[in-house]
């Protein structure tokens, strides 16, 4: 984050760099893919969760991760609200409802990778679940 995220509200030649060095940094990743049609993005928890809090508290709704398993994204929201968050200032970021503090400065590298990836592997469907990677390995495990 801090190679590339250093000014707000980053750059776009900034952003541009991110996506040379994400072509080569996920490079593996890519080939991997190459052949299958992936149709969906599974967020677990982290930046998609803030995605959707931003995006249900801006049209007025409640949003309650501890009631909240699972969110279906409409790609018109999510990639607005990603391009939103990724143009936005410090100040922005933290007078927006739905970002934790923590999440104040990440989301922007974070909001730039997801569509990144959204676009490169031309995904159609994004969910979030709220179960961590390794709840959902564990409950492989299990079963």
């Amino acid at each position: 984050m801090d190679k590339f995220h250093q000014t707000d509200p980053i750059p776009y030649d900034v952003v541009d760099a991110l996506n040379v060095y994400l072509v080569y940094s996920l490079k593996d990743l890519f080939t991997a893919a190459t052949g299958y049609t992936i149709k969906s993005l599974i967020g677990a928890s982290g930046a998609f969760e803030t995605y959707a809090e931003v995006i249900e508290l801006a049209k007025g709704n409640t949003f309650d991760l501890a009631e909240t398993r699972h969110y279906e994204f409409n790609d018109v929201e999510l990639l607005s609200v990603i391009e939103k968050l990724s143009l936005s200032s410090h100040d922005e970021r933290l007078n927006t409802k739905g970002i934790i503090p923590i999440r104040i400065d990440m989301i922007v590298v974070a909001s730039l990778l997801t569509r990144f990836i959204i676009q490169k592997l031309n995904i159609q469907k994004v969910v979030m679940s709220t179960s961590s990677l390794k709840e959902g390995v564990l409950a492989e495990m299990i079963a």
